[in-house]
């Protein structure tokens, strides 16, 4: 028995030094809004790399002290693939709050999370208003129309959202609404606390207009339940 144990450490010592006991490949799960060639080099784990010898302690750290975005990281490897995968999972994004010359990550419970002057790396609306904003990071907006826009667009189906570039919280008729701005050159006037029930009424005038080959205009949804369609003016 003992000879059949000796055996077998030098056979696992002679795989764990040969190329089968490598990195092959490398992926990302659960991130759709970091690209994961990003999240990949920050872990400094690369192809060829012995599997035993990658350091997922310390990259799984890494990670979550580089990408605020992330709400956890785990790191498994697949001896027999292998392959490393790279679990992680997102916080829940609102869009980019436009505010101070640039643009901040904001979770849909309302915290600011970071500060993104570029607006590139989440693929969200911008959040913006007329009104004065004061921002602290890691902290919840207190504009209330902002923070309801926020709570409420975890409940929209991501098509919906999808389409819109900006949601703009300003007073309409003596009251907060939102000015939505979609990707295809229409503007919705919408009630601040309707956007799912808004976005799906405008979805049905849009085809509607599509029909009669009409083009992008103002979609009033607050002046008339039914809404009210006025085109651009020349």
């Amino acid at each position: 028995m003992s000879i059949l144990i000796f055996f077998m450490l030098v056979l696992f010592a002679v795989y764990i030094r040969s190329p089968l006991a490598t990195v092959k490949t490398v992926r990302v799960t659960g991130a759709p809004d970091i690209a994961a060639a990003l999240l990949i080099r920050d872990t400094g784990i690369q192809a060829g790399q012995n599997l035993f010898k990658v350091p997922i302690a310390a990259a799984e750290h890494r990670l979550l002290a580089d990408f605020p975005l992330l709400r956890s990281a785990r790191i498994e490897r697949n001896f027999f693939r292998r392959s490393v995968t790279i679990v992680v999972a997102e916080r829940s994004v609102a869009g980019l709050l436009e505010a101070n010359g640039g643009f901040y990550t904001v979770l849909t419970d309302g915290m600011v999370l970071e500060n993104n002057t570029t607006g590139i790396g989440v693929s969200k609306p911008i959040l913006s208003t007329s009104q004065p904003l004061s921002i602290s990071l890691g902290s919840k907006l207190q504009n209330p129309g902002l923070l309801a826009v926020c709570r409420q667009l975890p409940g929209v189906p991501l098509a919906e959202v999808a389409q819109l570039s900006e949601l703009h919280v300003e007073p309409m008729n003596g009251q907060l609404g939102i000015l939505a701005f979609t990707r295809d050159g229409f503007e919705i006037r919408m009630p601040i606390g309707h956007i799912r029930a808004s976005l799906a009424l405008y979805d049905a005038i849009r085809r509607k207009l599509a029909l009669m080959h009409v083009g992008p205009g103002l979609v009033d949804l607050i002046s008339s339940k039914n809404g009210v369609y006025k085109p651009y003016r020349k």
